[in-house]
């Protein structure tokens, strides 16, 4: 092989290298939540107005144990009221308020839940972008979610709907809800980052970071 082919053959190897590199899969956030099975729960079977007695008891129990909630207060006749109702109805409120937590801490066990295939790939996806962190002018680092005023408002997206971005260079952002494309290499890999708020500070959980992040105003 002559010089001028050996040169010419390491140009292209080369060029194949950066374009393999530069791929990237376009997400939706969908694409971010991995397949399962239905919630199995009695919950999910009970109509809607018993779905809120059983939500309305749970709440009570939970502020009886957070707080010195008297027995003759509004919430507790309320209480009363409801187990009275949902007896009538031959249902146990003690069994489905035992039902609720073991569907609320499954909910939260999928909430946190990764699609592993995607851990170390190039990936694109739009979204809102939260800044977390400036240099001068410019973010450094964001959160991105799915819809604009998340985070903002309580609850937060799940983990598996919130990405931890660090921006390879930094980003002026116009606005605090900016949509955004953002380019990078996904991982799987949890944080928990304060973000400011208006009246105070959030702690937001993410299931992915994404790293070495390019980021273009959003266009369709």
């Amino acid at each position: 092989m002559t010089r001028c082919m050996a040169v010419l053959c390491t140009v292209l190897i080369t060029n194949v290298a950066v374009a393999a590199e530069n791929r990237f899969r376009t997400l939706g956030w969908e694409d971010l939540v991995p397949k399962s099975t239905p919630l199995n729960s009695v919950i999910t079977k009970l109509k809607h107005d018993q779905q809120l007695d059983v939500v309305t008891l749970v709440s009570i129990r939970n502020l009886k144990r957070e707080t010195s909630l008297s027995e003759v207060s509004e919430d507790a006749e309320e209480a009363i009221e409801i187990r009275h109702r949902l007896k009538k109805l031959g249902l146990d409120p003690d069994k489905l308020m035992k039902a609720f937590d073991r569907m609320e801490s499954d909910v939260k066990q999928r909430e946190k839940m990764t699609v592993r295939s995607l851990d170390g790939k190039r990936i694109r996806i739009p979204g809102y972008a939260l800044p977390l962190e400036h240099a001068g002018t410019g973010v450094t680092e964001m959160l991105l979610v799915p819809y604009v005023g998340a985070c903002i408002h309580v609850p937060p997206p799940p983990a598996n709907q919130t990405l931890y971005v660090k921006l390879a260079q930094t980003y002026k952002a116009k606005s605090l809800f900016d949509p955004v494309w953002i380019t990078g290499r996904i991982k799987i890999r949890a944080t928990n980052k304060s973000l400011s708020l208006i009246d105070g500070t959030a702690g937001v959980d993410t299931a992915y970071t994404v790293e070495d992040v390019t980021i273009t105003p959003y266009k369709k």
